[in-house]
């Protein structure tokens, strides 16, 4: 199957090179300075789990990637959402899905009603990805896992997303095919969100809010006030 990633940051970064090293096909989006250099120097992907590698790796910016793809992982920020709308319009065949892995709750359904004639199923992600340079990513640690799944009333081409698990499985990534989607990625969005508003909140990194105390009460009284939330949205 052809991959296309969407936004090759930490995350989109890291899906692509890890996708690469098992010989799987993948074309990368990204611009600027980041960009010319994954196109002139490779990839270069520094993971604890895989170690440091270059990879060629074929990319380009959305306005000119011209082919079509089986799978569209979409890693972008959430703002930059409706710039690749176009690009999914223009990559998709009958057959595709798009899989979002976004931090921001409700981006399948949200992508679905911007191109209603794609499949677009909803994803969340586990790790720690960053850009460390011009065209380097660096994934830290040994969690790598992938929770991806279609909405009710979604239909899929039938096998196609165990064959993706597959491919990833083989990738060295964590892959869970979520019978419930909606809430797997509610739960993503409530650690992360009651974690970011209480280290924004009190200035401070995530080793503090382990800490007992003041901080970490706030933090427990957000992740509180989100499972309420959650239970009364079913």
């Amino acid at each position: 199957m052809k991959y296309l990633i969407a936004g090759t940051g930490g995350v989109g970064g890291s899906i692509a090179g890890f996708l690469s090293l098992a010989g799987k096909d993948v074309t990368c989006i990204a611009r600027g300075a980041h960009l010319q250099s994954i196109q002139t120097n490779g990839l270069k992907l520094k993971s604890d789990l895989k170690g440091e590698h270059t990879l060629r790796i074929p990319a380009t910016t959305a306005e000119e990637f011209n082919g079509k793809a089986d799978v569209i992982f979409v890693c972008v920020k959430g703002y930059s959402v409706d710039s690749i709308v176009e690009l999914i319009k223009r990559a998709a065949h009958k057959d595709t899905v798009v899989i979002p892995i976004l931090n921001v709750y409700g981006t399948g359904p949200r992508i679905q009603k911007l191109v209603p004639e794609v499949t677009v199923l909803d994803g969340c992600i586990y790790i720690v990805g960053f850009v460390s340079g011009t065209g380097e990513i660096t994934q830290m640690g040994k969690i790598f896992r992938l929770v991806y799944g279609a909405h009710r009333g979604t239909v899929v081409k039938p096998g196609l997303l165990e064959a993706i698990q597959q491919d990833l499985q083989e990738a060295g990534i964590k892959v869970d095919l979520s019978p419930d989607i909606n809430r797997d990625t509610f739960i993503k969005w409530s650690f992360i969100s009651a974690m970011a508003v209480t280290g924004a909140y009190y200035d401070v990194p995530m080793g503090k809010v382990q800490k007992p105390g003041k901080i970490r009460d706030t933090f427990i009284g957000l992740s509180t006030e989100s499972a309420a939330l959650g239970k009364k949205l079913g």
